[in-house]
C-alpha cells in the first residue's frame, strides 16, 4: 500500500448532490451522482463474524456512472467495525481507482479512531478468500479498546501505466472495551469478510434499479443518508467525513490520468 493518501475532503454531499439538485442541467437519472441507504439485499460487503450474527448492517451507497461506493457499519456484543467496498462500474471507459494510502493512514480517517491516541503494532499480510489483505492491529489508548485496519485490492488494470485497481475494500475492526484481541483472531476475522457477487453468490437487487426511485432521490434524503456513512459529528463514535471518497480516475495508456472530477 502507499504512502499517499488523497486530498478528498470535502463539505457534505458536495461530490453526490450538486449534479442531482441542478434543476435545468440535461442529466439523465443514471448519469446524476447518487446517495442512498442500501436495502437488506442490496449490499455487497459481508463480514460474517459470529459477533455480528443477527444485527443487521447499516448500509449507504454511493453511486455515478463511475463507480459504486458502499459503506457497511457492524456492531455486535460490544464490537464494532466500518468498511467500504469501491468499485469501478464500467468496463469501457479507462477509469481505475485513485487507492494509494497506507493501513494507518486509512484508519485515521474513521471517527472513532480521529479521537483516540493509538498505539500501534507492526504491519502484516494474510491471505483470505477475498485475496491478500494488510493489516495493522492497534490499540485506542483511552477507550482500552483492540482494533485492528485492513484493506485488499484487486483486479488491476494491465493496460493502466501504474497498475492501479478497479476494486478496492479497506475498514477495521475493535472488538469490545478490555477484550483482548490476538493475532490469530484478527486473522480469523479477516477470514469472514467478503463481498457478494465475489465470495459468495450475490442477492442484490440494485442493478436492475439504475435509473429508477433510487436514482430519484431528493437533495434531503440524500443528505440524511450521506450523514448515516459520515457520522453526526467528527466527534462521533462512527462515520468517515470523507465518504464517498470519490476515488475513480481516468487513465491513458503510457500517460498519467486525470481526476475525474
Amino acid at each position: 500500500m502507499g504512502a499517499k493518501f488523497p486530498n478528498v475532503s470535502r463539505p457534505i454531499l458536495a461530490a453526490a448532490v450538486s449534479m442531482a439538485v441542478l434543476g435545468g442541467c440535461a442529466v439523465s437519472d443514471y448519469q446524476r451522482p447518487t446517495i442512498e441507504r442500501v436495502g437488506a439485499g442490496d449490499g455487497r460487503i459481508v463480514f460474517a463474524a459470529g459477533v455480528f450474527r443477527g444485527a443487521a448492517p447499516e448500509r449507504v451507497r454511493f453511486t455515478d456512472i463511475w463507480q459504486r461506493e458502499e459503506y457497511a457499519l457492524f456492531r455486535g456484543g460490544g464490537a464494532q467495525a466500518e468498511i467500504i467496498y469501491s468499485t469501478t462500474t464500467t468496463p469501457v471507459f479507462t477509469v481505475v481507482l485513485n487507492y494509494e494510502f497506507m493501513v494507518d493512514d486509512m484508519v485515521e480517517t474513521w471517527n472513532l479512531n480521529r479521537k483516540h491516541t493509538k498505539a500501534w503494532d507492526e504491519s502484516r499480510r494474510v491471505e483470505a478468500p477475498l485475496g491478500p489483505f494488510f493489516y495493522k492491529p492497534y490499540r485506542l489508548v483511552g477507550a482500552d479498546r483492540a482494533c485492528f485496519g485492513f484493506a485488499t485490492e484487486w483486479d488491476h488494470r494491465g493496460d493502466d501505466p501504474d497498475n492501479r485497481p478497479s476494486k478496492v475494500l479497506f475498514g477495521y475492526y475493535c472488538a469490545k472495551p478490555g477484550a483482548p484481541l490476538s493475532l490469530d483472531r484478527m486473522e480469523d476475522l479477516i477470514q469472514t469478510i467478503g463481498v457478494r457477487g465475489v465470495t459468495e453468490r450475490s442477492r442484490h437487487t440494485d442493478a436492475a434499479r439504475q435509473g429508477g426511485a433510487a436514482r430519484a432521490a431528493d437533495a434531503r434524503t440524500q443528505a440524511n443518508a450521506a450523514l448515516i456513512a459520515q457520522g453526526p459529528s467528527p466527534s462521533a463514535d462512527r462515520g468517515n467525513a470523507n465518504f464517498p471518497f470519490d476515488l475513480a480516475q481516468f487513465f491513458a495508456e503510457g500517460g498519467e490520468g486525470d481526476q475525474k472530477n
